[in-house]
C-alpha cells in the first residue's frame, strides 16, 4: 500500500480502534456461559452493539447477526473505494456460500432460501434470480462461471461434494487475488494462511476417510505457501506435514493433524486451524493506522459473530456451557 492510501485510513482506523474495546472479550464470554438463563446471556451483548436478542428463536438470532454484520460492512465500505474493496474480500465468501446453497437445493429439489446469506456482494434475491433465469451477467465473473460449472458437475455426478469443491476453489482463487490487490502483503498473507489451513483440513479429512490421492489432488487449493504438489506426494502419511507446512502459526494444527489421521480426535484439530487464522492478526495490534487495522477489525467481527451464534444457539438448545467453551475459537482481542 502507498503512503497516501495509508494516511487515507487515519479516521477509519481511529474508529476501528475505539470499537475494539467493545468487541466480545473472554470475560464477557465467561459471563454469557455462566448466566443462569438464556435471556441473561443474550443481554450481555447489548454493550457490544447488538440488539436485545433475549426471547429470540434460532432463526431470529441468525437474522439479528446478519443485520449486525451487514451494518458494519456497509459503514466501512462507504468510507472509500479501497475500503469497499477490502470489505468485498470478506463479502465474497457469502456469494460462494449462496452458490452452494442454490446448486444443492436444485439437486435435492428443496427450497433452501432460508439458508441464503444477505452478506454477499450480490443480494440473495439477485443471485437467486440469476441462478433460476440463467442470466448471470450481473454477477461477478468468477461467481457466474463457477455457478454454471457447479450445476454441470452435480448434474453429471450427482455428488454435491464435488460441486462444493469446485465452488471452494473458485472462491479461494478470487479471494487470493482480491486480497493482494486491496490490502497488499498483509492481506495476501492472511488469504494464503486460509488456503493453507483449508489444504491441511482437506489432507486430514481425506486420509481419515480413506480417499485416494486423486481425490485429494482435486480438492487442494492453489496459492497458499504450502506447495500442493508436495502435499499430494506425501498423502496419506502425515509424517512429512511439518516439512510442507512451514508456517509457525500452523505448527500446533499440523501436530493435531497427525494425531487425527492416526485416528485421534478431530474437533481440536479443526479448532486449531481456525485459531491459527486469528493469531495472524496479533501483529496488527502494533499498527497505528491503515488498511491493516480495518482488515483485522473485520476478521475479528466475523469471529465474534460466529462465537455469539455458537453461544446463543448452544444456550438455547441446552448444551452444557463447558461443551460450548471447548468449541470456541481464540480471539486476538
Amino acid at each position: 500500500m502507498t503512503k497516501t492510501k495509508q494516511t487515507d485510513f487515519l479516521y477509519l482506523s481511529a474508529v476501528m480502534r475505539s470499537r475494539e474495546a467493545k468487541l466480545l472479550s473472554a470475560e464477557r464470554i465467561g459471563r454469557m456461559l455462566d448466566a443462569a438463563e438464556y435471556d441473561d446471556a443474550a443481554k450481555q451483548l447489548l454493550d457490544c452493539g447488538y440488539p436485545d436478542m433475549s426471547g429470540m428463536s434460532a432463526y431470529e438470532i441468525e437474522d439479528a447477526l446478519n443485520a449486525r454484520r451487514e451494518s458494519v460492512f456497509a459503514e466501512i465500505a462507504g468510507n472509500s473505494e479501497l475500503s469497499r474493496r477490502i470489505v468485498d474480500v470478506f463479502r465474497m465468501k457469502y456469494d460462494y456460500h449462496n452458490v452452494k446453497v442454490l446448486v444443492k437445493s436444485m439437486g435435492a429439489n428443496v427450497d433452501a432460501s432460508r439458508l441464503l446469506s444477505r452478506s454477499g456482494r450480490v443480494s440473495a434475491g439477485d443471485i437467486t434470480e440469476a441462478f433460476i433465469s440463467g442470466e448471470r451477467g450481473s454477477l461477478p465473473r468468477a461467481v457466474a462461471e463457477v455457478m454454471g460449472a457447479a450445476v454441470g458437475i452435480l448434474s453429471r455426478t450427482g455428488n454435491p461434494q464435488l460441486s462444493d469443491i469446485a465452488v471452494d476453489k473458485a472462491y479461494f482463487a478470487e479471494m487470493l487475488e482480491a486480497a493482494r490487490e486491496a490490502g497488499g502483503g498483509f492481506f495476501e498473507g492472511y488469504a494464503k494462511l486460509l488456503a493453507d489451513a483449508a489444504n491441511l483440513r482437506a489432507f486430514t479429512r481425506a486420509a481419515r476417510t480413506g480417499r485416494d490421492a486423486g481425490f485429494l489432488a482435486s480438492a487442494l487449493i492453489a496459492g497458499g505457501d504450502a506447495p500442493v504438489a508436495e502435499l499430494a506426494r506425501i498423502f496419506p502419511a502425515p509424517d512429512e506435514l511439518d516439512a510442507v507446512f512451514k508456517s509457525r502459526l500452523l505448527g500446533r494444527a499440523v501436530s493435531l493433524a497427525r494425531e487425527a489421521v492416526s485416528g485421534g480426535e478431530q474437533t481440536g484439530f479443526e479448532l486449531e486451524c481456525d485459531n491459527a487464522a486469528m493469531r495472524y492478526f496479533e501483529s496488527a495490534r502494533y499498527v497505528a493506522f491503515g488498511p491493516t487495522v480495518v482488515i483485522a477489525y473485520l476478521a475479528e467481527l466475523e469471529w465474534e459473530i460466529a462465537a455469539v451464534r455458537m453461544i446463543l444457539a448452544g444456550r438455547l438448545s441446552g448444551i452444557a456451557p463447558e461443551v460450548i467453551r471447548e468449541r470456541l475459537r481464540e480471539s486476538y482481542v
